[in-house]
C-alpha cells in the first residue's frame, strides 16, 4: 500500500527532430486536492524550461489541459518519447504555490520511474538528476 506521503502522478513526453532542431515537451500531472499540469519544453540534452503550469483546478481537468496541449503538439510532428507513465511522487513537492520552483525535481521523479517502468523510449530526453 501506498504512504500517504506521496500523491499519485503521471506524465508523458514527447520529441521533435526537423530543420536542425532537437526538442521536448514533457507533461506531467499531479493530482491531490489540488491538481498541477506541468509542462517543460527545450532542448533534449538540456533540463527544460517551465512553461505550462495550472493549478487550481480538479485532476481530470488537468488531464483534460495536458491532453489538448499534448495533440496540439503533435500536430506540429512532435512523437512520442516517454509513453504514460504512473508514478508517486513526495507530497512535498506537491504543493501548488510551488509548482513552478518544484517543477524540475517533479520531473527527475517522472524520469525515473519512466526508465525504471520501461515507458522510457530510446530517444527520450535527458532529465538531469534522474538517476536516484
Amino acid at each position: 500500500m501506498a504512504s500517504n506521503d506521496s500523491v499519485v502522478s503521471f506524465g508523458w513526453e514527447l520529441h521533435c527532430q526537423d530543420h536542425g532542431s532537437d526538442k521536448f515537451y514533457r507533461f506531467i500531472v499531479v493530482t491531490g486536492d489540488e491538481a498541477i499540469v506541468l509542462g517543460l519544453h527545450g532542448s533534449r540534452s538540456g533540463k527544460g524550461q517551465v512553461g505550462l503550469i495550472h493549478t487550481q483546478i480538479t485532476a481530470a481537468e488537468a488531464l483534460k489541459r495536458a491532453v489538448q496541449r499534448s495533440r496540439d503538439k503533435e500536430k506540429k510532428g512532435y512523437e512520442p518519447s516517454r509513453d504514460f507513465t504512473v508514478f508517486r511522487l513526495p507530497s512535498d513537492l506537491a504543493e501548488p504555490a510551488m509548482a513552478s520552483n518544484n517543477a524540475h525535481r517533479i520531473a527527475q521523479h517522472f524520469g525515473k520511474h519512466a526508465r525504471e517502468t520501461g515507458t522510457e523510449l530510446g530517444h527520450a530526453s535527458h532529465i538531469p538528476g534522474s538517476n536516484f
